[in-house]
């Protein structure tokens, strides 16, 4: 029995390590959305333009760029990366079709 208490052990361990991660994922998403709403905020202000594809663009090949380095698939960055702008625009338009009080 102590032979297969060792690889639970371990898988446990890794999966505490895997869950603790995903926390500080969620936690810069976060911080990112505060930063986009108070940059949605701005553009809003100045009459700007809420999507900027140059930036959005530059943006992508910065990400897969950091991906390839880490390691990680580049279409997978790209495509979580692309999930939150397209969220960060769905919700900058919300704000600027809600009425103001």
């Amino acid at each position: 029995m102590a032979k297969d208490d060792s690889p639970k052990a371990e898988l446990s361990a890794l999966r505490a390590e895997v869950d603790e991660i995903d926390q500080q994922i969620i936690l810069l998403l976060g911080v990112r959305f505060r930063c986009t709403d108070m940059i949605g905020e701005l553009k809003q202000a100045h009459d700007m333009d809420l999507v900027d594809p140059v930036r959005e663009d530059q943006q992508v090949q910065r990400i897969r760029r950091l991906a390839e380095e880490a390691g990680v698939p580049p279409a997978l960055a790209e495509t979580i990366l692309r999930e939150v702008i397209d969220t960060v625009v769905d919700h900058h338009t919300r704000l600027r079709e809600r009425p103001y009080s």
